[in-house]
């Protein structure tokens, strides 16, 4: 997660977060699942910096409290993910009644992939993508959220959250999973044909397909967000998650 120019010009934080970890399993050392989310804080509250960092922190606990206790993802149902929300939603009610704030000041979307050699679960709320490609063939999982005005979504702090959660499991193990936030939408996305922009996530996944498993890409990744040709598309904050599955091993990088 980058702070984009605008908000370093205006001296605000970046109030982009994200988080990736992959959980094993006692006695299944080989059977990891990859847990990644991104979370965008709204744009106009004053802690919404916190309001993301706090969102991904909670859900991730509760889905590694999940897959630790169940031994998998495949007995993961839409309620369990409302139920996570809904938590992460309380946490940050309580931070905001601790500091004497509203709830809406911690605004933020939420957008997470949880990925097994044996499955998939995906859920989203607000902007943002999640992008697979298994085998050649790319798509989006949902596309961006728009809420009822121009340039605005929706969040995981709204009371009505639930009717925008939008959740799938499948029984599908993808080879190549990203997850980004709006500032890089524009530059990701093909709006015309509702699809990924294949010029920017084929260089991103033959990069770390190609990649030593010793070797850390975060700065190389972090060059490519700071430089001029994305930065000259996109004054927002940035934050973007690659993974890919190496080889015949179950371990996603």
């Amino acid at each position: 997660s980058l702070s984009g120019a605008a908000h370093e010009a205006a001296g605000i934080p970046c109030q982009d977060s994200c988080a990736v970890t992959t959980i094993h399993f006692p006695g299944q050392e080989e059977e990891a699942v990859l847990v990644a989310c991104v979370a965008d804080g709204a744009g106009s509250v004053r802690h919404s910096d916190e309001g993301s960092a706090l969102a991904c922190q909670v859900i991730q606990d509760n889905i590694a409290a999940f897959l630790r206790a169940h031994a998998g993802l495949e007995n993961i149902q839409r309620s369990d993910v409302v139920g996570w929300c809904a938590h992460a939603r309380r946490v940050l009610q309580e931070r905001a009644d601790a500091l004497g704030r509203q709830l809406k000041d911690y605004a933020t979307t939420l957008c997470v992939a949880i990925l097994s050699a044996r499955g998939s679960v995906f859920f989203q709320i607000g902007d943002g993508a999640i992008i697979l490609n298994s085998h050649g063939a790319a798509g989006v999982v949902f596309w961006p959220q728009s809420g009822e005005y121009a340039n605005t979504t929706n969040f995981v702090t709204t009371e009505d959250f639930q009717n925008h959660l939008e959740y799938i499991a499948l029984d599908t193990c993808f080879g190549e999973v990203a997850l980004l936030t709006d500032g890089l939408e524009r530059m990701a996305l093909d709006f015309a044909h509702l699809t990924p922009h294949a010029p920017f996530f084929k260089p991103l996944f033959k990069t770390l397909a190609a990649a030593d498993p010793a070797e850390d890409l975060s700065a190389p990744l972090r060059q490519f967000l700071q430089s001029e040709p994305v930065q000259s598309r996109s004054d927002d904050d940035k934050s973007l998650i690659v993974a890919t599955r190496h080889g015949s091993s179950t371990e996603p990088r």
